[in-house]
Formats: structure tokens, C-alpha cells, sequence
């Protein structure tokens, strides 16, 4: 049975905060990793992350991907099943039962890698989006995410056996599922992609400790930045947005039983599926409003200024036009934000630090463009998190030209290496005796949304690596 999990109509605000603005230190997650030198491959790219195109075959994934559970129930969803497996996913590696684990999850697994190396990816949501709003039910999503634990575990038993190959193999899968999701016309699906991705890269922690790990550098290096994309999800948060708004018309008067029925939606959209209620209800807001002739003419003016017929305006009920006056205002307040979205993090930063704040709250835009702040950070820490596995790979290449030692360094390391996506600038780096310490900035806290940030005062963990040469 499928859970039915519902879609968000969001808009991603990608506020970050000026460090020089911080006033409270972030907490910090520490992760330790023993490591052994490690030269690159020969051919340098003989271990990719994402599926070659010599792998691939026609077909849609998505329906393939469901193809798992065929026959599959029990291992997915029974409540021991269940159990066992987060049991297996925390367990000390070298407690793992990896021989009993060496074809977990056999045909439907399998499966799971046929699918992430078929060619056309589609939703098959398109007209859904145009006309379902943000009521829509996206149960697909919530599917797929039974898949990454089994997958995990799978990955987790192939490195405990030393099968690398095997397991850069299922780390294939879990990267593909995750550009899949990231093509979904949702940000809640793109949001699952990170986390699908976040799963593979704990996994990949774990596989660089173990002797005879390949350096992965050019594998994590030839993986595509964002690594989970969101155009899509941005696009379908518009269109999902737009079918709200179909019954507020913008070209006839509106009837009172009309506007009723409206703002009784709005309530309850605005309330997060429950009315909003007293002064906080829609009706409450515009009535203060509605009895102000000077803030009726002003919206009326704005709304001519941006192409509306002035005269059928005249005729519009006072509710109407301040409605359709917040509808423009969420539609310039989303683009200023949504502009943003293809540039780095620290441009998109400036750019609203220059930008002039809104002169009071909006009706719609308060909640609609603020409700999913975490998706445009989680696939940021994402792409941080690369980076990072990029330097750590960097420093076992150093160290299997160098005797075991680390360099002094970053700029001592045989290979480019990529910035802090979240500053533009390099990864902090110190070394202390022979414990290298690099170190990814923090980033204002999901959920913070951008009058915390600004104030710099509600911060992820800083992520801090320690890493140590064993010879």
C-alpha cells in the first residue's frame, strides 16, 4: 500500500548569512577517518560514481524502480524486516554478518540496479502539476525512499567483504536514484534525492578506512555539480502554486459567494490544512485593509501599473483587488528569490543583502516562499560534502607519493581542488603532527528562514574532518 504523501507548494529562499554578521558560534559534527595512502587508479577513471552511458539501456526508470516491490512486501515493509535492517545500517562494520548479507535483497535489488541505468526519465506528472495545486499527492516519493536502506545495507556488507567493485556498483545505484528524484516536479522530491545521496556518501566515510580501498578522487570528482539538480522541482513549485490562485479572476468582479469560498481556502492553506482563526484569518486581514480606501487605491494602481485594465478594476469588490494586489506581490517577491537559484551560494547571498526589504508582510508570501528553506541548503551541504570527500581522496594521493605524510598544505596536493560551495572560497585546512583537519563552513539552520539567518543567530553543525594517515 502506498503512502501518500502530500506536495508543498514552496519556493526556496536562498538567503545566507554575512560571517562578519555572526553572532553566536555554530556547533560542530565531527567525523574521524583512518585512512591508507592511496595512488589513483590506472586507468584514472576505471571507478565512476553514476552510471557510464555503456551501462545503460532504453527505458523509463521510474516505473522500473516500482518493479522492486513486485513480490517484494515483506522484505520492504515487514516490522521485523524493518527492524533487522536498522539494526544492520548502525552496526560496527566488522560485527556486520557480511557473508550471510552478500546477495541482500537478491531479485529485488537487482532490480533496483536495472532501473538507475535506464536511459528516459519521467514522472508522468505534468498534468498533475497543472491542475491538482499544492493538494497533490506524490506517493511515488515516498516509494522510492523504501529502497535506500536495503541498498545501504547491501553497500555496507560489500565493503565489509572487501568486493570494492560490488560496492562502487550499488553506490551507482543510490547516486542515479538520486539524480531521478532530483528530476521530480516537486522539491519534496528533490529534497529525498539529497537525502538518497547523503546515504551514499556516509557509506563512502565508511569505505575509505578499509584496507585496500581504491581512491575514489577523479569518481567524486566527474560527479556532476549539483549533484541533485532542482530546476524541475523549482518548476513544478510555480505551476502548483498558479492552480491555487485559479479561482481568484483577474478579468470579471467576483461575486461575495465566490470571494467566500476563495478566502475560506486561503484559510486553510494558509494555515497548513487547518483554518486559521481570529485576527489571524484571512477574512480578519482583509477587512482591515478593505476599510482603508487609501490601501485599496494604492493596490488598484499597482495592479494597472502591472498591465491590468484600469476601468474593469474600478468595478472589482474591494476584497478582490487587494487579493489580486498580494497575488502580484508573492509573484515579484518569488522571482527576486527564485533569480537566484543557478547562482553559487555566497553570489545569492549578496545579492539579498543588496536587495531593499519588504517595506511590510505579504499575505501569501510569508508562508509560500519560506516553507521549504531546507531544500536549497540540503543540496548545498550536499555538494559540500563531495568537496570534502574530494580533499580526503586528494590527501591519500599525497600520501602515497610522500611516505604516509600529510601535506602542509592543500596547495601541496598533486590535484585541483574545489572550494567551499557555500563560501567560494577554499575548505579550511591545518595540520597538526599527522592529523589533517578540514574543516566546511556552517550554514544558517533549516527551517531558519531568512529573518534568522540574516541575524546569523540559528546554524547547522560546522562539518569537521579529521584525518589520519595509517601506514
Amino acid at each position: 500500500m502506498r503512502t501518500a504523501l502530500p506536495c508543498l507548494a514552496v519556493v526556496v529562499v536562498v538567503t545566507f548569512p554575512c560571517h562578519a554578521q555572526q553572532t553566536t558560534s555554530p556547533p560542530q559534527t565531527l567525523i574521524r577517518l583512518s585512512v591508507q595512502p592511496a595512488a589513483a587508479p590506472r586507468p584514472a577513471l576505471r571507478y565512476l560514481l553514476l552510471p557510464e552511458l555503456n551501462e545503460m539501456n532504453p527505458g523509463n526508470p521510474i516505473q522500473n524502480y516500482f518493479k522492486c516491490f513486485m513480490e517484494q512486501q515483506k522484505f520492504f515493509f515487514d516490522k521485523e524486516e524493518v527492524e533487522r535492517r536498522e539494526k544492520l545500517l548502525v552496526m560496527p562494520l566488522a560485527e556486520l554478518p557480511a557473508t550471510e548479507l552478500r546477495n541482500y535483497g537478491g531479485f529485488a535489488l537487482r532490480q533496483a540496479d536495472w532501473a538507475a541505468r535506464l536511459d528516459t526519465s519521467d514522472w508522468q506528472l505534468l498534468l498533475k502539476v497543472k491542475t491538482d495545486g499544492v493538494s497533490m499527492l506524490i506517493p511515488e516519493v515516498q516509494q522510492l525512499r523504501a529502497i535506500l536502506s536495503p541498498l545501504k545495507v547491501r553497500f555496507r556488507a560489500e565493503v565489509a567483504l572487501g568486493r570494492f567493485d560490488d560496492a562502487i556498483r550499488t553506490a551507482k545505484t543510490m547516486f542515479a536514484l538520486a539524480r531521478h528524484l532530483g528530476g521530480h516536479p516537486t522539491l519534496v522530491g528533490n529534497l529525498v534525492g539529497c537525502s538518497a545521496a547523503n546515504m551514499a556518501i556516509g557509506s563512502l566515510d565508511e569505505m575509505f578506512q578499509q584496507p585496500g580501498c581504491p581512491n575514489l578522487y577523479w569518481a567524486l570528482t566527474n560527479l556532476p555539480t549539483p549533484l541533485v539538480p532542482l530546476d524541475k522541482g523549482i518548476e513544478g513549485e510555480r505551476a502548483l502554486v498558479l492552480a491555487e490562485f485559479r479561482d481568484l479572476h483577474p478579468n470579471a468582479a467576483m461575486s461575495s459567494e465566490q470571494l467566500k469560498t476563495f478566502i475560506a481556502y486561503m484559510d486553510i492553506l494558509l494555515g497548513g490544512g487547518t483554518p486559521l482563526e481570529g485576527s489571524k484569518g484571512v477574512q480578519a486581514w482583509l477587512e482591515a485593509r478593505t476599510k482603508d480606501e487609501v490601501k485599496v487605491s494604492a493596490a488598484r494602481r499597482r495592479l494597472v501599473e502591472s498591465g491590468m485594465a484600469e476601468e474593469p478594476l474600478r468595478r472589482f469588490p474591494a476584497e478582490q483587488v487587494i487579493l489580486l494586489d498580494e497575488k502580484r506581490e508573492f509573484e515579484v517577491r518569488r522571482d527576486d528569490i527564485m533569480k537566484t537559484m543557478t547562482l553559487p551560494a555566497w553570489q545569492a547571498e549578496t545579492v539579498f543583502r543588496q536587495a531593499k526589504p519588504a517595506p511590510e508582510p505579504s499575505l501569501f508570501t510569508d508562508v509560500l516562499l519560506q516553507a521549504v528553506y531546507d531544500t536549497r541548503l540540503r543540496q548545498v551541504r550536499l555538494d559540500q560534502s563531495i568537496a570534502i570527500l574530494r580533499h580526503v581522496e586528494a590527501l591519500r594521493l599525497y600520501a602515497a607519493e610522500h611516505q604516509g605524510a600529510l601535506p602542509a598544505k592543500l596547495t601541496e596536493t598533486p590535484v585541483p581542488l574545489p572550494d567551499d560551495p557555500f563560501t567560494g572560497k577554499p575548505f579550511r585546512y591545518e595540520l597538526n603532527g599527522t592529523t589533517a583537519h578540514l574543516r566546511g563552513s556552517a550554514l544558517p539552520s533549516e527551517g531558519a528562514g531568512p529573518a534568522h539567518s540574516q541575524a546569523g543567530n540559528s546554524w547547522t553543525t560546522e562539518v569537521h574532518y579529521e584525518v589520519t594517515i595509517r601506514k
